[in-house]
Order: C-alpha cells, then structure tokens, then sequence
C-alpha cells in the first residue's frame, strides 16, 4: 500500500520539505521543468503551499542556490589539512569534482543566469562569493599575496571546466577525480613558485 503523503507542517518544516522536494525534482526533470505545483505535491502540500515562503520560482531556485554554495563552502572547508596543509588544494579539487558530480542539475543551477539573477537575491550572491574565498584562502597559504586572487580564478576555472566536462560527457571513471585534482594543484603551484622565483630575483 502506497504511503500516504503527510499534509501537515509547522511552518519551518514546511519550507524545508519544500525545498527538499524542490531538490530532488530538480535532478529528476531540471530546471526548466521544474514547477512551483510539482514540488508542493512532491512535499505533499498544497498546491498555495510554496507562495506562503518563496514569491516565486525563482525565489526559491535562489534558495536551493544559497543552500548549494554553502554546502560546497562545506565540503571543501572538510577537507583533510585545510588550508595550510600541502595537500589542501588538490582535496580540494576533489571535494568540487564529486560535489559537481552528486547533484549535476544543481551544479549547472548554481552557474547559470538562466534561472536565478544572483544580483536579486543578496544572499544567494553572497554566499556564492563566500565559497569562492575558501579557495582563495587554500591559495594565500602557499602564493605570493599579489597573485592569489588569479592563482584561485585560475583554479577555479581548471577544476570548474573538468567536472562540467566529467558531467556534460562522461568522458572519464570518477575513480580519476583525485588525480585530476592533484594535476591542476600542481599547475597553480609551478605558476606560483614561479612568480615567487621572478620576485627574488
């Protein structure tokens, strides 16, 4: 017998099962397909259910967006050794890869104007900008302090491009994450040896 969905929430549950909901659809048929109706009945809610916490579908795309940059502030921020271990960014790396790679359509909602306008939604950009910095800081610890923010947008677009390529194509076994991780590490790392070296002399 099929399980009858629960239709009754405290106001905060609420808007997490709606989000929950949201999340879960949004791997099954993507952004685009994705309907404020829909996740209310994948909560088990009503149909006004999502009107009563988010103005719109962008609102709480945005939402799942804030929520998703900060898990992946999470996630590389776990890493063994972080920030100042010399392992750290190649960790990192890889913590970015397999979170890419656990949930693509949000991974693609997070880097897409398509569906969200980051500029309407302050703490969705600010938590974006936020994640960006746990790299940055994984950065300062070993580069020179005038090349860091370029050293991590360089980072970033390396270990960006790979898992949007590992998702997009398929082209590689996951298995290969941590080597990949450890190839671009090891790029930013010349490069700012590199620079360091020039400096001196």
């Amino acid at each position: 017998m099929q399980q009858k969905k629960r239709t009754t929430y405290h106001h905060g549950d609420a808007k997490n099962a709606l989000l929950s909901a949201a999340a879960q659809l949004l791997e099954e048929v993507g952004a685009q397909r994705l309907s404020l109706r829909a996740i209310a009945g994948q909560a088990g809610l009503s149909h006004q259910a999502p009107y009563n916490h988010f103005a719109n579908k962008e609102a709480l795309l945005a939402e799942l967006v804030r929520k998703g940059f900060s898990d992946l502030k999470t996630a590389i921020q776990a890493v063994e050794g972080y920030p100042n271990d010399k392992k750290a960014l190649k960790r990192a790396g890889a913590a970015y890869i397999e979170f890419a790679q656990a949930a693509p359509a949000l991974f693609h909602l997070m880097f897409s104007r398509t569906y969200v306008d980051t500029s309407h939604f302050p703490e969705t950009a600010q938590a974006a900008d936020s994640s960006f910095q746990s790299l940055v800081i994984i950065i300062a610890a070993f580069a020179p302090a005038e090349r860091v923010e370029e050293l991590a947008l360089a980072a970033w677009c390396l270990v960006h491009g790979y898992a949007t390529l590992s998702i997009e194509l398929g082209f590689e076994e996951k298995q290969n994450n941590l080597q990949r991780a450890e190839l671009f590490a090891a790029l930013i790392k010349q490069n700012a040896l590199q620079s360091k070296s020039n400096t001196e002399h």
